[in-house]
């Protein structure tokens, strides 16, 4: 355990026949801080100097993305997301300045847990266990939704980890579609793609900023490894994001984002979202060097 910018940080490790494998998870925002697996670095430790550094690597519930507005209606109730960002959307949900508390912690895993329903923005009795597990070659991340509140609750997530790129890379999966935004972010349509294969040189690298669908896994070729980001249950979606700004000491970044839902869901599509009174729902995904 140790601390860094971002407050506490827990570890944990694996020694494999391949390597050893660490990661830190930091409890305020159920945040993946840092990963290595068999001794390759994923997801380097951040500098701290980028001011939106919570965002990297947390948990996004009981929305992914953005919400328009911050609002949103269920069950014939309004309700009011309270931080709106610049185009007015409430952005990433509601744990990135929320802390977990540890369930239990050992070697190689660690479960954090977070319960919902005393804010007036979601006041649904929700609560979320986070687990995170070391393999032999790859992290597992599961988390798990419980409707405590004795009525249906919409509830959706989404993860936000960055990966380190470098300057020489590619980055390719069997996407069928990608789905358009307005000026907002916000999706408007969807159009059919014959999958994602990008380079270092590729034009549309820069400004990468997307959700796409269609695949359930995302492979990154680096000059001293690959690994893939694959979703196991629950995520039909990933966002990609290509910052501008280099939030790496060691290189260049994409966020790989796997989400239950597109973004702005609550206010389009939020029965799709709804948990049963008493139910739970499982997503999982695990990040595995190749």
């Amino acid at each position: 355990m140790r601390e860094n910018d971002h407050g506490e940080q827990l570890s944990i490790s694996r020694q494999g026949g391949s390597g050893l494998s660490i990661a830190g998870i930091g409890p305020v925002g159920g945040q993946i801080q840092h990963l290595s697996l068999n001794g390759k670095v994923l997801i380097p430790h951040f500098s701290g100097a980028n001011q939106l550094a919570k965002v990297f690597g947390s948990t996004m519930a009981p929305w992914p993305n953005r919400l328009a507005g911050g609002k949103y209606t269920f069950r014939e109730s309004d309700f009011q997301a309270l931080n709106l960002d610049a185009d007015g959307n409430a952005n990433h949900g509601l744990l990135l300045d929320q802390e977990f508390e540890i369930e239990s912690q050992h070697e190689d895993k660690l479960a954090l847990s977070y319960s919902f329903g005393l804010d007036s923005q979601y006041p649904f009795a929700v609560d979320l266990q986070l687990e995170f597990e070391l393999h032999e070659d790859s992290l597992l991340v599961r988390a798990t939704a419980t409707n405590h509140s004795g009525q249906a609750a919409p509830f959706a997530i989404g993860f936000h980890p960055y990966f380190l790129l470098g300057d020489s890379f590619e980055v390719s999966a069997p996407f069928t579609n990608r789905v358009l935004t307005d000026s907002r972010m916000l999706p408007v349509s969807d159009e059919a793609i014959s999958g994602l294969a990008l380079n270092q040189d590729s034009a549309e690298v820069a400004g990468l900023d997307s959700c796409f669908y269609g695949a359930d896994a995302i492979e990154v070729l680096r000059p001293d490894c690959s690994f893939e980001i694959r979703a196991l249950q629950g995520f039909d979606y990933f966002m990609l994001y290509r910052p501008d700004e280099q939030i790496f000491e060691d290189g260049s970044a994409l966020a790989i984002e796997p989400m239950s839902h597109r973004a702005n869901v609550f206010a389009e599509d939020i029965d799709s979202t709804e948990i049963a009174a008493g139910d739970s729902r499982l997503f999982s995904y695990e990040i595995r060097i190749l």
